[in-house]
């Protein structure tokens, strides 16, 4: 299939003259409130200004706010709409998008901040969408599910009116869970049976609850949901050669239990082989394709939650031995070295530094204004 040609073919039946906005100098903020508060945990936005370029606007603003930075194009028509309601917390951000058609595109590799090194999984709910990325092509109608990586360069195009459920990840959180996500992007997941009927069912009741969820109940849920996200990508055929696909699957199921037991300081080598029913060796021969091992994912899993609690300043209260408690480190003195060997640095340096870091952003922020 020649792409090129074929997304020149859509972009001509979707926009003939077009506006694009490449730069975040040319988005004007056009609010509909007086103010949004982009950061709060639960927003509604939609585009009402009257004229179609202060709509588009406002519309690119949004999904800079809340997404990533991109350009987008739409056909010029006084019928064009953009609305989103969304909630969020630190593991997940889940969406529900309407609007016009347009055209999406994404050129540069960088990242603004860390809140942009995400993956965007998509359910699409009504209308079409052909997403593009890595060379990979899909057509996506309603009940369809794909994935795709905000950092890197992607083509999406909207052909006319649609609506979709956007479940914003970041990228560590599935990293760590299924391999060889690089070359799964763009590549549709049915929705009809097995683990992407209970996706979707999953996915189409939150999101009808949007704004509901109070921080515990969402974090709780972002587990869920990555997990069930997780799960359903091993239905795809792996792109590892060296893993079969029920090797993958138990793979994943494996890493599942453990980020959801992590708290448990009795988490150890038998308690994963008497929940997941599978031998020792085989377990940790799943993870040599990765060059680790049972353990030292789980340690590694560990200390990665204690250094977001420790870095995440609801928490500055916590004292930093309840944290590692928290995790499962029933040895302070281990946790300490093993926190040192892995991140360079011991854990109040890490807190110290961090909030540093926030305060410096905050003071800029306030400059600005």
């Amino acid at each position: 299939m020649d792409n090129s040609t074929d997304r020149d073919q859509r972009e001509l039946a979707c926009d003939h003259s077009r506006l694009t906005l490449t730069s975040d100098s040319d988005a004007t903020s056009v609010e509909t409130d007086a103010n949004p508060d982009w950061k709060s945990h639960s927003i509604e936005l939609m585009t009402k200004s009257c004229s179609f370029d202060e709509r588009v606007d406002f519309w690119r603003e949004m999904v800079l706010r809340l997404f990533a930075d991109v350009d987008i194009s739409a056909k010029p028509a006084s019928n064009f709409f953009g609305k989103m309601k969304s909630q969020h917390c630190n593991a997940l951000r889940l969406t529900d998008a309407n609007a016009a058609g347009q055209i999406v595109n994404r050129r540069h590799r960088y990242t603004r901040s860390e809140y942009e090194d995400r993956y965007f999984a998509i359910l699409m709910l009504e209308g079409t969408q052909f997403m593009e990325q890595d060379g990979n092509e899909v057509l996506l109608k309603p009940g369809d599910f794909a994935l795709y990586d905000a950092t890197r360069p992607h083509h999406l195009t909207f052909p006319a009116d649609w609506r979709e459920v956007i479940v914003s990840v970041p990228r560590i959180a599935l990293n760590q869970r299924v391999t060889g996500l690089e070359k799964r992007m763009a590549t549709r997941i049915q929705t009809d049976t097995g683990v992407g009927r209970v996706l979707r069912g999953f996915f189409e009741g939150m999101t009808s609850q949007i704004g509901t969820f109070n921080a515990i109940e969402m974090e709780r849920l972002a587990e869920t949901a990555t997990n069930l996200i997780a799960l359903s990508l091993g239905t795809i055929q792996p792109a590892d050669a060296t893993l079969s696909r029920t090797r993958n699957l138990a793979l994943i199921r494996v890493k599942i239990f453990i980020n959801e037991h992590l708290g448990d300081p009795n988490l150890n080598t038998q308690m994963v082989v008497q929940a997941m029913m599978l031998s020792s060796r085989y377990i940790n021969k799943l993870f040599e394709d990765e060059g680790s091992s049972l353990m030292r994912y789980i340690l590694r899993r560990r200390l990665e939650r204690c250094s977001a609690d420790l870095l995440d300043p609801a928490n500055t209260v916590m004292r930093i031995s309840d944290v590692a408690l928290r995790w499962g480190f029933n040895n302070l003195s281990h946790f300490s070295r093993a926190f040192r060997d892995h991140y360079g640095s011991c854990p109040r340096t890490l807190r110290y530094e961090g909030a540093e870091a926030l305060l410096a952003v905050v003071k800029g922020e306030f400059t600005a204004q």
